[in-house]
């Protein structure tokens, strides 16, 4: 009991410290999740994720932040709607700005365990506030228990449509590997990879390649997912501090 008291208590620093750090400015160009396929009917998600980022070499990137605020329903065992908001801030000299409202969904594919690996897909259509293109994004959800090893992979197609939009679709990738040590603090480890359009063919100096350590954990019905991510491409942020905030409960 102590032991887990101990637990709950760095847990909830952690997540302190992830708000008023966010809260404070100098924050991430792009939030980074790596989604579960998993959906459970009559569950509602209020969701906060924020991310800052700093560069000694771009202004734009160095100090930016953008924040995205969300509910998500499980309207059946398969398939959960939502609905989100995007506020960012380009570099240290920008605007905090209503920059996005996407409407998304997340359907299950399989069991849990029904085979090697569980599947789902993820759907966004994002409007743009600012005037410019929209975009659309389509997400393969893919998770696997090994031992006390859990995994995720998300493969990302993304495109513009609309007013301006470009050509390319966009190639993304995203990974997760955690230790479930204890319910509310399972460290872990995240990569997020932005390959470019299809048929840019960029170089990997010239993608966006961040990796780091990442910590989990759910305490009652509150989840909390808190990192840092390193930059070890050239086009990539020096850093990236991301933190996501969940609360949930069930009708």
């Amino acid at each position: 009991m102590l032991r887990s008291s101990c637990f709950s208590r760095l847990s909830l620093f952690a997540v302190f410290y992830s708000v008023t750090a966010l809260g404070a400015g100098g924050l991430a160009h792009a939030t980074k999740q790596v989604r579960d396929p998993y959906v459970t009917e009559g569950e509602l998600e209020v969701e906060w994720k924020g991310s800052a980022t700093h560069d000694e070499d771009e202004d734009e990137q160095d100090g930016a932040w953008k924040q995205k605020a969300a509910v998500a329903y499980g309207v059946t065992d398969r398939v959960q709607l939502e609905i989100e908001g995007e506020f960012e801030k380009e570099g240290d000299s920008g605007d905090a700005e209503f920059t996005a409202l996407a409407l998304e969904s997340k359907i299950q594919l399989t069991e849990q365990g029904e085979y090697w690996a569980d599947a789902g897909v993820f759907l966004e259509y994002e409007k743009a506030m600012r005037g410019g293109p929209d975009k659309i994004e389509g997400k393969l959800l893919l998770a696997k228990d090994t031992g006390k090893f859990s995994h995720l992979a998300n493969i990302i197609l993304e495109r513009e449509v609309g007013e301006d939009s470009g050509d390319e679709t966009e190639l993304g990738l995203a990974w997760s590997t955690r230790y479930r040590y204890k319910p509310v603090f399972e460290p872990g480890i995240e990569i997020h990879s932005g390959f470019g359009g299809i048929g840019e063919g960029k170089d990997f100096d010239s993608q966006d390649h961040r990796i780091g350590p990442v910590a989990y954990g759910k305490i009652g019905f509150f989840k909390y997912d808190v990192g840092y991510l390193v930059g070890v491409s050239d086009h990539a942020p020096d850093g990236t501090f991301k933190a996501i905030l969940e609360y949930e409960w069930y009708f």
